[in-house]
């Protein structure tokens, strides 16, 4: 989980790009986590950004 958004989205991206898989930045309170997008079956209005590596 990271505080900062900023560094969120550095993270997700490279794990999108390292991974090649969709990866998505989503809040949980008031922190950020970064997971693969085929993992999330939460609440749309929870994610911040989306990466994909293929886009």
């Amino acid at each position: 989980m990271f505080t900062d958004l900023w560094t969120a989205r550095k993270n997700a991206l490279g794990l999108s790009k390292t991974l090649m898989a969709a990866t998505l930045v989503i809040t949980a309170g008031t922190h950020f986590s970064v997971i693969t997008a085929d993992e999330f079956d939460g609440d749309t209005a929870t994610i911040v950004n989306a990466y994909d590596p293929y886009a």
